[in-house]
């Protein structure tokens, strides 16, 4: 395998542009590239893997040095939404905010190789070779860090004016670089909307200005690892601004399937039923819907295990499928040994649980089971880092109205 100037710079806002400090990164990259092979982690992964990981480093560093926004964007909205600067992994006392940690490089070891391999949880973020390769690669980047060259190439990211009517074409041209090729947006890009696109068939910046599926795509999907609408990171990068909260109105009337489902229930938003024939007697019988021959939701005929939940907004939702996974006063259905294996799936399988019951869920302990698929510590990995795992596993879901 060989690392080539092509690689690096396919990651950066002008790839077509040489710059003098481009030689001295591939450099770096092809000792990364040497450092892997010569400590043997990850035996198991291919040569195609091993490459994108060591350019999401080097794009990282590069991004560091510059103060490009991507990776200073990213820190400042998980000290916002979690009160840390990274998933996953204790704050040290020396942790400097948009400079280089090494708990920063383990992360972005972690969210590459994830990526590569479909978003699966196949990684743990405590890997022991995760750990180790990553403590070194910290080091030559701490070595390294007070005489590398700044890199020159962000300069067109770092001078925008979002507010500039002029530079709408500008704008343009960096969403779809964030979005389609940036080292720190395009793993969940690809694998969510162009997963069978290869790096030679790939449209360049310019060309994405022109395509409008790809257009389209860019400015209405969220990406990244949370959940963002390339708007969004824009923001963050350049003006530090956050994205805003949806709150609800105090004029907003609570909706009558929530007021229907509490009455129902005794006063509770939440309720179970094994078989579907249980469901549709509890909402004619219940709810007081009208029976119909074929019952109120014959699609849903071949499930079971459902919850019904309601909240004052958007009223009610019935889930299949799941029930089985929720440790509640009011559940029978609940198997401890399943959700151990399986409940994971909320967080990290699109469409099989809606996020506002996701979240009523996790935030109520009401599956403590839950373990991330592989490693250790799996259950307080998942549990301290569920909300980012939902954003990053489920994107549009997550974001879902």
């Amino acid at each position: 395998m060989e690392i080539t100037l092509d690689d690096l710079k396919r990651r950066l806002p002008d790839p077509d542009d040489f710059k003098a400090t481009d030689e001295y990164y591939l450099t770096l990259a092809k000792y990364i590239d040497k450092l892997w092979v010569s400590m043997k982690v990850f035996p198991e992964i291919n040569e195609e893997i091993h490459k994108s990981v060591v350019v999401s480093l080097v794009s990282y560093y590069q991004d560091v040095i510059a103060d490009a926004g991507l990776w200073r964007a990213f820190v400042m909205m998980c000290r916002k939404l979690y009160r840390r600067p990274v998933p996953f992994y204790e704050e040290p006392d020396d942790y400097i905010d948009y400079e280089l940690n090494q708990i920063d490089v383990q992360f972005i070891v972690w969210y590459s190789l994830e990526s590569q391999l479909g978003f699966n949880g196949l990684v743990s973020p405590y890997d022991p070779d995760l750990l180790r390769f990553s403590r070194q690669v910290y080091k030559l980047f701490d070595f390294l860090y007070d005489d590398a060259p700044e890199p020159e190439n962000f300069k067109q990211l770092m001078e925008l004016d979002l507010d500039d009517r002029n530079q709408v074409r500008e704008i343009f041209k960096m969403s779809g670089w964030l979005f389609w090729n940036s080292y720190f947006l395009r793993p969940v890009s690809k694998y969510a909307y162009e997963p069978d696109i290869s790096e030679d068939d790939e449209l360049t910046i310019d060309e994405t200005l022109t395509d409008e599926r790809r257009l389209r795509i860019t400015f209405e999907r969220p990406t990244g690892p949370l959940a963002l609408l390339v708007d969004e990171w824009l923001r963050l990068i350049i003006d530090s601004r956050f994205p805003k909260e949806k709150r609800r109105s105090e004029a907003q009337e609570t909706h009558k399937y929530y007021k229907a489902l509490k009455r129902a229930t005794g006063g509770k938003e939440i309720a179970f039923f094994a078989t579907y024939g249980d469901l549709d007697d509890f909402l004619v019988g219940r709810l007081g819907w009208n029976r119909q021959e074929e019952g109120i939701f014959p699609q849903m005929k071949d499930f079971s295990d459902f919850v019904v939940f309601a909240t004052p907004e958007k009223g009610m939702m019935i889930v299949h499928n799941v029930a089985c996974y929720i440790k509640h006063p009011d559940n029978p259905l609940y198997d401890a040994e399943k959700s151990a294996a399986e409940a994971y799936r909320l967080l990290m399988e699109p469409a099989v649980c809606p996020v506002d019951l996701l979240r009523y869920l996790f935030e109520k302990g009401l599956v403590p089971d839950a373990a991330y698929p592989s490693g250790k510590d799996a259950k307080k990995l998942l549990h301290d880092n569920w909300d980012f795992i939902a954003r990053m596993y489920l994107r549009d879901f997550y974001r879902g109205d």
